[in-house]
C-alpha cells in the first residue's frame, strides 16, 4: 500500500506541475529606442522638442531614461504639461511624448545692454533648440535667457548682471525685457507741453496715478503714453495724436528721472462709415440700430465703446449667451474720417430648461411660478434670473425669508439653461413679527 501511495503522490505532483502556468518573461529595464513620437505641439517643431528631450532613436530607453527626458522638457519652461507612454516594438521601445505648450509667449526687448536684439536672438537660437523668436514667460525660460546673455557679455563687461522679466507695453500687450539686473532708472515725474486739447496739468495728474515709479526706457514711456494718454485724445476724434519729443533728466529731490513729453494733437477726425462684419453682417441694419451712434462733429471713442456694450447686452438678453462683440477702425487721412465696424459673433441660441424652487411651501412656489415668465423651450434671456430676484424683493412677498438667490446652470453642449431659486431664512433679529 505504501508503494502505491508513493506512486500516486508522484503522479499527482507531476500532474500539478504540468498544469502550472509558464513563468512570465520580464520586460527588460532598458532596450534600444526604436521610435519617438511627439503629440500636442502646435507652434514648436517636433525636431526642436526631440532635441530638447535629449533622446535619439538607437539610444538606450527605459522608465528612468524616459522620466529624465520628460523632466528635461518640463525644465525648459516651454510646457505646461509633459507625459509619455512606451511599448516594446522591434526588439526595442517605441515611446510617445504628449505635451502641452505654454500659451504665454512673448517677444524680446533689450534695454540698456551693450548688445542688440538681433545678437540676443542669434545667441538664444544657438543655445536653445526651442527658441523661435518668442520666449515663454516662465521663470525657468526667462532666467535661462538672462544667464545666456550675461555669460555672452561677460568677457568685455566684467561684473555686469542681466535680468529678464515680463513687462506690459500696452493694453493686453507684453514683452520680455532684458536689462541690467540693478534695474532701470524709474520715472520720478512726467510733465507735458504742446497740447491744445487737454491742459498739461490734467495730463500730469493722469501720469502721477499711472506712471510715476515705473521703470524708465524709451519703450516703457511710449507704452505708458499709448495706454493712458492716447485714448484721451482718440475718444475726442484726435486719431493722430503723437509724442514727437521725449526728454529726461535726473530728478532734483528724489532718485529717478524727470520726463518731459511734447504732444502734437494732430487733426480731429469725423466718423465716416459704420458697418458690421462677421456672422451678423446680414443683420447690419438691426445691429446699427442697437448701436445707436449719433453722428456728431467728430468720431467719439466713448460712444463706440458704449455701442459695443449695448449690442452685447441686447443679444445676450435674446439668448445668445456666448456673444462676443469687438470693434475696429480704419483712418482716412485725406478725408479726415474714421470708418468703424463692429465684429459681432452671436454664438448658439440658449433656451430655458426647467425652474427649481427651494425652501418654499406649495403656495409660495405656485406664486413664484406664476411670476416666472420664461417657458421651457423659450430663448433664455441672459440676466433674467437676477432681474427676477430683484422683482420678487420689490414685491415684498417673502421678506421673512431673507436672502433670495438665483443660480443658473448653463449646459454649453446642449445650450439649455436650468435655474434654481433658493429662498433662504433670514436671521432671527431680521424676521418680521406679526403685528
Amino acid at each position: 500500500m505504501q508503494g502505491r501511495a508513493a506512486i500516486f503522490v508522484l503522479v499527482f505532483a507531476a500532474s500539478l506541475m504540468s498544469q502550472s502556468p509558464a513563468p512570465r518573461v520580464r520586460t527588460p529595464a532598458t532596450l534600444p529606442i526604436t521610435a519617438i513620437a511627439i503629440t500636442g505641439n502646435k507652434t514648436l517643431s517636433t525636431e526642436a522638442i526631440l532635441a530638447a528631450s535629449g533622446l535619439k532613436v538607437g539610444d538606450a530607453g527605459g522608465v528612468a531614461i524616459f522620466d529624465a527626458a520628460r523632466d528635461r522638457l518640463l525644465d525648459t519652461g516651454y510646457f505646461d504639461q509633459a507625459g509619455y507612454t512606451f511599448r516594446q516594438q522591434d526588439l526595442g521601445f517605441a515611446v510617445s511624448f504628449s505635451i502641452s505648450e505654454m500659451k504665454q509667449v512673448y517677444p524680446l526687448h533689450v534695454e540698456a545692454l551693450p548688445v542688440t536684439l538681433d545678437e540676443v536672438s542669434r545667441l538664444l537660437k544657438s543655445k536653445d533648440p526651442l527658441f523661435n523668436g518668442l520666449l515663454p514667460g516662465s521663470k525657468q525660460a526667462i532666467d535661462r535667457a538672462a544667464l545666456a546673455v550675461e555669460q555672452y557679455l561677460a568677457p568685455a563687461n566684467a561684473g555686469l548682471r542681466v535680468r529678464a522679466r515680463v513687462v506690459a507695453t500696452g493694453p493686453d500687450r507684453y514683452e520680455i525685457l532684458l536689462a541690467p539686473a540693478e534695474g532701470l532708472p524709474v520715472i520720478a515725474d512726467m510733465t507735458f507741453e504742446g497740447s491744445k486739447l487737454i491742459h498739461e496739468n490734467d495730463l500730469h495728474t493722469v501720469m502721477i496715478e499711472n506712471g510715476i515709479g515705473q521703470p524708465f526706457s524709451d519703450a516703457s514711456v511710449r507704452g505708458l503714453l499709448d495706454r493712458f494718454i492716447r485714448p484721451l485724445y482718440e475718444k475726442q476724434g484726435y486719431m493722430r495724436v503723437s509724442f514727437p519729443k521725449i526728454t529726461s533728466e535726473p530728478a532734483a529731490k528724489v532718485k529717478g528721472l524727470d520726463v518731459h513729453v511734447t504732444i502734437d494733437d494732430g487733426a480731429q477726425f469725423r466718423l465716416g462709415t459704420l458697418a458690421v462684419h462677421g456672422p451678423m453682417a446680414g443683420n447690419a441694419s438691426r445691429i446699427l440700430r442697437i448701436a445707436n451712434i449719433s453722428r456728431g462733429e467728430f468720431v467719439n471713442g466713448d460712444d463706440i465703446e458704449q455701442a459695443v456694450a449695448r449690442i452685447h447686452d441686447t443679444l445676450r438678453g435674446e439668448g445668445y449667451l456666448d456673444v462676443t462683440v469687438s470693434t475696429d477702425h480704419s483712418i482716412n487721412d485725406a478725408t479726415k474720417t474714421v470708418d468703424a465696424w463692429f465684429m459681432v459673433t452671436p454664438g448658439e441660441l440658449y433656451t430655458f430648461g426647467h425652474l427649481e424652487i427651494l425652501n418654499l411651501g406649495l403656495d409660495g412656489e405656485a406664486a413664484i411660478r406664476k411670476m416666472w415668465s420664461v417657458k421651457p423651450g423659450d430663448a433664455f434671456p441672459g440676466g433674467y434670473p437676477d432681474h427676477f430676484v430683484q422683482a420678487v424683493k420689490e414685491e415684498g412677498m417673502f421678506d421673512n425669508l431673507g436672502l433670495i438667490t438665483a443660480t443658473p446652470s448653463i449646459n454649453h453642449q446642449t445650450h439649455v439653461v436650468d435655474v434654481s431659486l433658493h429662498f433662504g431664512s433670514a436671521p432671527v433679529a431680521q424676521r418680521r413679527e406679526p403685528l
